[in-house]
């Protein structure tokens, strides 16, 4: 599973070979993200992605969140971990090695493939690091939508909720659907009269006060991607969302 050094993509729906990961062009500049192409018809891109104990986005900072595409590798708990850059170093990464936080500024327009215009998600948590077509091995996983997001990077439009195995919908739908912004550490829009990121090892999430579900946790929680509320049964080895 490496990088793929064809053309530059205009979408994940010209993207005829094997999973991997691609290079597309967007208004932004091009961004190489990692493409499902055996879940669903394929063309599912990975926006996030965490394991545990590997200090997820650790000092993600609020820019970076929204304009950047973040690879992490290696990590140790509740610390820090090894940002990736270049294709030679992404191509080498592979899903058991990698957290993922892609920037929320392309995301609508990476999607919009299965309904134009719109963020089409699939969730999944599981007991370690898999692909969104092992679907047996998925604990949960949940499809919803989003419209777009708020000028603070809240989701709009957020709805159609259906959770397909595990029968639990996730707690970023809640805060999706409550139109939270975004908040990292250096950027507090939370409602919490302190800073939720900075309680959670400077993480990046979209916090109330503070959180349920979150799957860039840690701080006084395992480090460790959660689907639902913030109890310690309800922490997962691996966490993932993908767009379409």
């Amino acid at each position: 599973m490496g990088i793929n050094r064809g053309p530059i993509y205009n979408s994940a729906a010209e993207i005829e070979g094997p999973s991997g990961f691609y290079k597309i062009q967007t208004t932004h500049g091009p961004v190489v993200v990692y493409v499902d192409q055996d879940y669903d018809g394929g063309g599912w891109i990975m926006v996030l992605a965490n394991r545990r104990y590997t200090s997820g986005m650790n000092n993600l900072k609020y820019l970076d969140a929204v304009n950047s595409v973040n690879y992490r590798t290696d990590g140790t708990d509740d610390a820090t971990n090894t940002l990736v850059t270049g294709q030679r170093q992404i191509k080498n990464l592979g899903l058991s090695n990698v957290n993922a936080w892609v920037g929320l500024r392309y995301w609508l327009e990476l999607a919009g493939r299965k309904t134009a215009n719109t963020m089409s998600m699939t969730q999944i948590a599981a007991g370690s690091s898999v692909t969104l077509n092992a679907t047996s091995s998925h604990t949960f996983r949940s499809f919803w939508s989003a419209t777009g997001f708020t000028s603070e990077y809240g989701f709009s439009g957020a709805g159609n909720i259906s959770n397909q195995v595990g029968g639990t919908t996730p707690g970023l739908y809640s805060h999706a659907t409550s139109g939270n912004a975004l908040t990292t550490f250096d950027k507090d829009q939370d409602s919490n009269g302190g800073n939720c990121s900075t309680y959670y090892n400077n993480n990046p999430w979209w916090y109330s006060s503070c959180w349920t579900g979150n799957m860039f946790a840690g701080g006084g929680h395992f480090d460790a991607p959660y689907w639902v509320s913030s109890g310690s049964s309800n922490h997962y080895g691996y966490g993932a969302l993908y767009i379409k």
